[in-house]
């Protein structure tokens, strides 16, 4: 039987004599101080220019091993008018990255075309089929848009038929590279790129500023969508990066952005991280997961809002039949994860139906590493016996590396650290099981099943405010590698517990008063989303400990602080 995991609480140590420096040259309140230092800034100018990135901050991109070969090969296909096709993958970040590259093409008067595979039909990456139509379609330079990375015999073939191809893509290198006229992955070992964390979208515009040799912002609305969906860590580059193109999406200068928009019922508001991961981006997948992603690449390239209107509720309606797919396939897969499999001996979790769909898989396993905190590959089988999925992983097991150690037992695979796609015959599904969970349980200690809180800084009662939430507003955009701060406050005396809208815990906090056990002070209004099922660990109002993000309430014109809490525990209790 399986069991839900608990967290465990980690504040990393400080370093006094630094944070009381930086402290006294910022200006800031201890809090903010501490986020700081664990993101890893020591230094006032290294603050300074994390609360304040701009262009100066990005690399020359000519630093990229090939990328002067790609920029030839493309300033070559512009002068002749070459027929360019950009073959792009179907999540956000192929896109995005595709939508960029046929809107510089056609700034330099030249009409590239794309290509993306169907998921269902063809499933990921270069194929042999693809790569014949397109040869037959004139095609001489071949652009991949997150893919082509480990596609060594699809881009041996497209050389023997005279197409010359250029890989853009940032998904694990393989021992073999493919024999591409130049291979852009800032994961390479000899990449000569200082900045691994570059999603495709991200290395699209910079591939774009190498040819052009100057510096734009436009198209950075397209590279925080991709940079944002793909996960990519929001530090270095993508800081900047992410923030302009957050404003460009803020504004709404591209009719498929205000269709969408308006399609998933947005506000005016400020568009944050939040706002592409859980409302823009999965209407941009909607499509590749369900249907042709062509359809997201021609709401983001269009100029006609009425074309855009409609393709954004065409998506708003595939987004609707996507989550009603992955609520059935989630309430089966939980129940047999409770039913099958035993986390003594289960490193990992594999399940397998025919009755799930191939293009929903990967998000469902992202919902099972929340809920049971293991490593988790889900497989859609096909009538023929083939199974296609994908796989989610924890921090501690590196996905590709455990399939790797299974790779006779697979027909393709690739991804990434955390997030890896794959395709086998069904029958070997029980080996795949047994050997990915034996290297899992090889690699991982029992303390890495238990997820760890991470925890910036402790405060005191008094150290809330809405000027704390200011000064940590000022280092979004948050995301991987810079996560929203999370604070610690102990001992507080719950306030009036109770379950709010879709089993949300609600309750307020006083201060508790030293030895006396007595609270003084006002009240703070906590809320914890989808904590519902705890508020019995407050009936007897004990003194708490809170982990939490502190964020400001507006409510009928009047701004409030308010802790949206990530964990809480009695005090006193390890």
């Amino acid at each position: 039987m399986a069991t839900v995991y608990s967290k465990r609480w980690v504040q990393p140590p400080c370093d006094a004599e630094t944070h009381r420096q930086l402290s006294f040259d910022l200006g800031l309140q201890a809090a903010t101080v501490s986020v700081l230092m664990n993101r890893g800034i020591r230094t006032p100018d290294a603050a300074r220019s994390f609360l304040s990135p701009s262009a100066s901050d990005l690399l020359d991109p000519l630093r990229l091993n090939e990328m002067d070969r790609a920029v030839s090969r493309i300033r070559l296909a512009i002068r002749r008018s070459e027929r360019v096709v950009i073959y792009g993958d179907y999540d956000v970040d192929g896109v995005t990255a595709t939508t960029l590259y046929l809107e510089f093409f056609k700034s330099q008067g030249l009409e590239a075309d794309f290509y993306i595979p169907h998921r269902l039909k063809e499933g990921y990456g270069l194929n042999d089929s693809a790569i014949r139509t397109l040869h037959n379609r004139g095609t001489t330079l071949l652009i991949t848009a997150d893919c082509g990375t480990t596609s060594v015999d699809e881009i041996r073939l497209a050389s023997s038929l005279g197409m010359d191809v250029i890989v853009t893509d940032h998904h694990e290198v393989p021992s073999e590279l493919p024999p591409a006229l130049a291979l852009l992955n800032p994961k390479r070992a000899d990449a000569g790129y200082p900045e691994k964390g570059l999603c495709t979208a991200g290395l699209a515009f910079k591939v774009i500023q190498a040819v052009t040799g100057n510096f734009r912002t436009d198209g950075l609305d397209l590279v925080a969508l991709g940079t944002i969906a793909d996960v990519s860590p929001l530090m270095g580059e993508n800081r900047f990066l992410v923030k302009e193109g957050l404003n460009q999406l803020t504004e709404g200068r591209r009719p498929g952005i205000r269709a969408l928009k308006e399609a998933s019922g947005l506000s005016e508001g400020p568009v944050k991280t939040g706002t592409v991961g859980f409302t823009l981006a999965p209407r941009i997948n909607a499509s590749g997961r369900l249907t042709d992603a062509g359809d997201a690449v021609r709401l983001l390239t269009t100029q006609s809002q009425d074309e855009a209107r409609r393709i954004a509720q065409s998506l708003n309606l595939q987004n609707r039949q996507r989550q009603e797919i992955e609520g059935r396939i989630v309430e089966e897969a939980c129940a047999r994860v409770e039913s099958e499999c035993d986390f003594q001996k289960d490193g990992c979790i594999v399940l397998a139906s025919r009755q799930w769909h191939v293009g929903v898989v990967g998000i469902v396993a992202a919902r099972l590493v929340e809920r049971y905190y293991r490593p988790t590959l889900l497989l859609a089988v096909d009538s023929d016996g083939l199974a296609k999925g994908s796989a989610r992983s924890i921090a501690g097991f590196h996905l590709c590396e455990g399939l790797r150690r299974c790779r006779e037992l697979l027909i393709r695979f690739g991804g990434h650290y955390y997030a890896a796609g794959l395709t086998l015959r069904e029958e070997n599904i029980p080996a795949l099981r047994e050997r990915l969970s034996a290297a899992a349980l090889e690699i991982l200690s029992p303390e890495d099943f238990k997820p760890k809180q991470m925890i910036d800084a402790t405060v005191a009662w008094e150290d809330l405010t809405l000027r704390l939430v200011s000064e940590l507003e000022s280092l979004a955009p948050f995301g991987p590698a810079n996560p929203e701060p999370t604070l610690i406050l102990r001992e507080v005396v719950p306030v009036n517990p109770r379950i709010v809208g879709n089993n949300h815990l609600k309750f307020s906090i006083k201060k508790r008063n030293g030895s006396s056990g007595a609270s003084t002070g006002g009240l703070i209004d906590v809320i914890g989303f989808r904590m519902g099922e705890r508020t019995a660990v407050l009936s007897d109002g004990a003194p708490l400990d809170l982990v939490f993000i502190p964020e400001r309430n507006s409510w009928q014109g009047r701004e409030q602080l308010q802790l949206r809490l990530k964990d809480f525990r009695r005090s006193g209790d390890a």
